[in-house]
């Protein structure tokens, strides 16, 4: 419990600090063997400009291999700048390949590949990444608590058209916990960094992700 604490209060710790504040839920709605599918919600807010991101997305699931993960998902964002009053839609059809292993009984990993078509509003349909995200988690033995897992991962985004590094979002610290018997809830803290120009500019993040599963 001690330990919980102190786990907590760092999470405080850094909220205090964040730059910006993300809140993702997955309701995970169906399962029929090998496929799954559900709807990620996610709203972002940026303290220092003002921007607020609200995205809705179906996605599927289909389970290729025992190691390699197929995905589809048609997502839409309003994208909305508060202090000008500016605000414009995207859609985004998204393609996944993920693999996935088991490195112990306790240790697993997981390699995110997914291309995405944006198209912004009122702009050519020219804005289209690919981003790839490596993340490392590990479930305890037994739980702390509520707290079942920590975890890191460091995702990079690629602008396709530019063809650089564009984006990167380390999270050097993740925690899950079980908050019910269909709920499981991560909070993590995030750099985001910006490449602008020749150099990076990097933002502090504090997120949580609830996952609700029918």
């Amino acid at each position: 419990m001690k330990l919980l604490l102190a786990i907590l209060v760092c999470f405080i710790t850094a909220t205090a600090s964040a730059d910006e504040w993300w809140a993702w839920t997955l309701l995970d709605c169906w399962h029929e063997t090998p496929w799954s599918a559900g709807v990620l919600m996610v709203n972002r807010l940026d303290f220092d400009d003002g921007a607020i991101v609200q995205m809705v997305s179906p996605r599927v699931k289909y389970e290729a291999l025992p190691w390699l993960d197929v995905g589809l998902a048609l997502s839409l964002l309003r994208i909305e700048n508060t202090s000008t009053g500016d605000a414009y839609w995207q859609g985004r059809p998204e393609f996944e390949l993920n693999p996935k292993f088991d490195l112990t009984d306790h240790l697993h990993v997981e390699w995110r590949n997914r291309m995405e078509w944006r198209d912004n509003e009122g702009e050519d349909f020219t804005t289209h990444r690919t981003r790839h995200r490596l993340q490392l988690a590990w479930t305890l033995p037994q739980p702390v608590g509520p707290l079942t897992r920590v975890f890191a991962s460091n995702e990079w985004l690629i602008d396709f058209h530019k063809g650089e590094w564009s984006e990167n979002r380390l999270v050097p610290a993740g925690l899950t916990f079980k908050t019910s018997t269909h709920t499981d809830l991560d909070l993590f803290y995030m750099l985001l960094s910006h490449h602008t120009h020749d150099e990076w500019e990097t933002e502090q993040v504090i997120g949580t992700y609830l996952r609700i599963k029918f």
